[in-house]
């Protein structure tokens, strides 16, 4: 075979490779559907920076907030399937928009790939000072006393907070005012400064420490090692808030199986570094991780408790 042959054959088998063999050789963006200052910024900043260092390119964080997280999941599910772009999605964002929007522009089951858990968050109901209670009942005897004047707020319609805000008005027979913000760092900024007096909140433990918010009680099976003090809901014999908020990485349908595979590799390895552990533990979350299956198992189970309590609450939006 000729020289110039050889040269042909060469060039007709390099057209003939996928471009995902020499992924990636160009940053990637990561969309986080809300704003900086919630656990979900907070966690996918986390893990893109040893993302791209595993990756040998830049993983850039992109803030896409607004729709309870839809806008950024839309624009995450219509990027093109070539591996650059990943999206950071939770609770929200997969599984309760779909039971609670009447129409999206997109289907988060259908149209976003699962690739691996990161991590989950716990909450703390937590209020302000001012209204001078320090338990659940004493913040159900006073809702009760003032019917609708309470605000509680939440990181947007449909999302985690709001509908923990809701099945605590139904469990209780109350009515607190749900005022929804654009991502949990907006939110916490008014509760703090008084415009709000209620919220399930995942990134209030350094305010509960510094005395600026009073927390009442904290999701999960056990005790926060930051806020000891603190009882569980389940110590309370309030059933529903064991578990509050996951998140998870997806990327666009039709991305290639092998970038799949190679980015559920490097999030394992980045969810199992005990530094970053520790990391989550001192935001009250944990880092996670899984296979893409199991990814796709976990949601489909989520699926079902969260439209319990959609049934339950009766919460819609436009």
């Amino acid at each position: 075979m000729t020289k110039r042959l050889y040269l042909l054959v060469a060039l007709i088998l390099a057209s003939a490779m996928p471009a995902y063999a020499a992924w990636p050789d160009k940053p990637i963006q990561m969309i986080v559907p809300y704003p900086p200052g919630g656990f979900t910024d907070a966690l996918a900043r986390a893990v893109a920076k040893p993302l791209g260092e595993r990756l040998g390119q830049q993983v850039i964080v992109q803030n896409v907030s607004g729709g309870g997280g839809n806008i950024g999941a839309a624009k995450a599910a219509k990027s093109p399937a070539d591996g650059y772009t990943i999206f950071v999605g939770n609770n929200a964002t997969i599984t309760i928009n779909t039971l609670i929007y009447k129409s999206l522009p997109f289907d988060p089951l259908k149209d976003l790939i699962p690739v691996s858990l990161i991590g989950g968050s716990r909450a703390t109901l937590v209020v302000s000072p001012s209204l001078g209670i320090s338990t659940i009942a004493e913040l159900v005897a006073l809702a009760k006393s003032r019917p609708g004047e309470l605000n509680f707020g939440s990181s947007g319609t449909g999302g985690v907070s709001h509908l923990a805000g809701e099945l605590f008005n139904v469990d209780n027979n109350i009515r607190m005012t749900h005022v929804p913000y654009k991502g949990t760092a907006p939110a916490t900024a008014d509760l703090l400064g008084g415009q709000l007096q209620v919220m399930f909140n995942d990134v209030a433990i350094p305010h509960i420490v510094a005395g600026k918010l009073r927390a009442l009680a904290i999701s999960g099976t056990t005790r926060s090692k930051q806020v000891p003090d603190v009882p569980t809901f389940a110590e309370l014999g309030i059933r529903g808030f064991d578990t509050y908020a996951w998140f998870a990485v997806f990327v666009p349908l039709g991305t290639p199986e092998e970038i799949v595979k190679r980015l559920n590799i490097e999030l394992s390895g980045i969810t199992s570094d005990p530094s970053l552990q520790s990391w989550a533990e001192s935001q009250n979350g944990d880092m996670m991780n899984s296979t893409p299956q199991g990814l796709a198992t976990f949601i489909q189970n989520d699926l079902s408790k969260w439209k319990s309590v959609v049934d339950q609450t009766g919460v819609t939006a436009e």
